[in-house]
């Protein structure tokens, strides 16, 4: 098959210098720490999405980034850079590892990078030992660094782990290594994805092969495996149309696709949602059927978890495999049938999840322990009701006395501060109105209004019982003082108790998946997938689960070269397979 290697470019460094993104020390082999302090990097836990510093701070990312790509689109700024089909096909067989959502708390980041890492995996399939070696070539599906892509965090979050899993090459050469960016990438235009996968570096062991946002990769026996970048769900760009237009004419009649999709998680982005799909459509219907090729499978990542869709005849398949490292989304309502990401043909029925249903329920309960894990906000929103309590005027120097409920409405009436908690409550309610993003019509305005008058009723609660408890204190300021301290502690819990609640509540109703499970940091219940293209030419993938992951770690000062920086300290993780390898003939 005349397939064309792409060329690297042979731009310089750039902003981060090579040595310290490949890892390599000046001998070209990196020298093995000895403890923390030899690393370049700090092991982080996982993204706290309920502090309210991070909750600014990605705020403030998402608008800039939302707000730059609607006017710059960066992938057709990579119109310059020479890019070719990176080509595999001339192997009798391949192992293909894939992974995707990953860089996030280190203990559930570096377990699956420890696996990824093995020389082999053993796995049980039906009752016998099955040996899966490692990939010759790893493929992330997206969304490489949580929360924003700084350079800091993907060393930190990725780059580190990475590296530490696999420092040097293997004897047999170094595995390759492709990405495509997620919505998470893209919060800073691409920046630092563009440097760290995109110049012909090494990542630890592996060599990146892309020099562009997206990839052909041409497997033996007519295999592709094709990944395409989304940005946020926008249309795709004539630059990136045109290269797979031009490996669109490497496709022999009969060639099947994989098609790797970073799809726009549900977060109110519905437009978005549906003008990938369009775009997966049209790259089906006008790219690859006129060639002479067709779409096997679709592997999408963007939800944390494991599910496969099929159609009546196994094909095609739409397996999400989103469990890298990042927190767990929920699988206990995921849809029974959805549509084929080309829009056209009989809808796909789910054939199998990870984890169940059953234990998706049962991680809900978490819910309710955000208070404890949440400190920062309940701080936050704590004084925010200290706030409220001082411009009502209520239990101050000569009026420190119990404040009854009904005396609440004559407070906001005279406050002279009244209009701008007016809008506060009314700001609070747009808020839980857009927060409510996967509801529709009525259901969404009673969540939102039930929301609101949850916080607003709690807040006078704690006013009342917070002033019942200090009316007695003999000392003005001594009592107003107690009040506001109740208040900010009684306050602060009860908000995010009442924010428990509230996920609790919609979750159960099949609404927020993403910001019921996002705080909840859940580091296990994590995979990935392992493809194989065999001699016969048939591709099969194992998809491959890690119940609990590693929490204990061993620094390993002596050992080859190739060998991890970091071992279990105890049982090591283990992968099983979630189901039946999926074969496609």
């Amino acid at each position: 098959m005349p397939v064309a290697q792409g060329a690297h470019p042979t731009a310089g460094p750039g902003p981060e210098p090579a040595r310290r993104l490949s890892g390599a020390g000046d001998s070209g082999t990196p020298a093995r720490p000895a403890d923390d302090a030899g690393l370049d990097f700090v092991r982080r836990p996982m993204v706290r999405w309920l502090d309210p510093h991070q909750l600014l701070g990605t705020a403030a990312r998402v608008l800039a980034a939302g707000f730059s790509t609607a006017y710059v689109d960066t992938r057709e700024q990579q119109d310059h850079v020479a890019c070719g089909v990176v080509d595999r096909s001339g192997a009798s067989e391949i192992w293909v590892d894939y992974a995707s959502d990953l860089g996030d708390g280190w203990n559930s980041t570096y377990t699956v990078a420890w696996l990824l890492a093995r020389r082999a995996l053993e796995v049980d399939q039906g009752g016998r030992s099955r040996r899966l070696p490692r990939g010759d070539v790893l493929v992330l599906g997206g969304d490489q660094v949580y929360p924003v892509p700084r350079r800091r965090e993907y060393e930190n979050r990725f780059l580190g782990p990475y590296r530490a899993a696999l420092p040097v090459p293997p004897p047999s050469g170094p595995p390759g290594l492709l990405a495509i960016p997620g919505s998470h990438d893209w919060y800073d235009g691409l920046v630092n994805f563009t440097n760290v996968f995109c110049r012909g570096r090494t990542i630890g062991g592996r060599q990146t092969l892309q020099s562009r946002s997206y990839f052909a990769l041409a497997l033996p026996h007519g295999w592709w495996l094709w990944g395409v970048d989304l940005q946020f769900g926008d249309f795709l760009d004539d630059v990136q149309l045109a290269y797979f237009g031009r490996a669109a004419g490497q496709l022999r009649r009969g060639d099947r696709v994989v098609v790797c999709l970073a799809k726009e998680v549900d977060s109110g982005r519905r437009s978005a949602e549906v003008c990938s799909d369009r775009d997966v459509g049209y790259l089906e219907r006008e790219v690859i059927r006129p060639a002479g090729g067709r779409v096997a499978a679709y592997l999408k990542s963007g939800r944390h978890h494991y599910a496969r869709y099929c159609g009546e005849d196994r094909q095609p398949q739409l397996v999400t495999a989103g469990g890298g490292g990042a927190f767990l989304h929920p699988t206990h309502a995921l849809p029974a049938e959805v549509a084929p990401p080309a829009g056209d043909g009989p809808p796909l029925r789910l054939a199998a999840r990870h984890p169940s249903a059953r234990r998706s329920r049962r991680l809900r309960w978490r819910i309710w322990l955000l208070p404890a894990y949440n400190l920062p906000l309940a701080a936050v929103l704590g004084a925010v009701q200290v706030v409220v309590a001082l411009m009502l005027g209520l239990h101050l120097a000569g009026r420190h006395r119990s404040v009854r409920f009904v005396e609440l409405p004559r407070a906001l009436w005279e406050s002279p501060t009244a209009f701008v908690l007016i809008i506060a409550i009314v700001g609070l309610f747009a808020g839980m109105l857009r927060l409510a993003h996967d509801a529709d019509g009525l259901p969404r305005l009673v969540i939102a209004v039930g929301h609101t008058a949850l916080q607003t009723a709690g807040l006078g609660t704690v006013i009342v019982a917070s002033s019942h408890l200090t009316a007695g204190i003999r000392s003005p300021a001594l009592s107003v003082a107690a009040f506001l301290a109740l208040v900010w502690a009684l306050g602060g819990i009860g908000a995010v108790v009442g924010v428990s609640g509230y996920l609790w509540l919609t979750n159960t109703m099949g609404f927020q998946a993403n910001e019921a499970y996002a705080p909840l940091h859940h580091a296990d219940d994590k995979g990935f997938l392992r493809l194989h293209v065999g001699r016969d030419g048939t591709l099969t993938v194992y998809p491959l689960a890690v119940d609990r992951v590693g929490r204990r770690w061993r620094f390993i000062p002596e050992g080859p070269a190739s060998s991890a920086w970091l071992d279990p300290d105890g049982p090591p993780p283990r992968a099983r397979l979630i189901e039946d390898p999926l074969v496609l003939r």
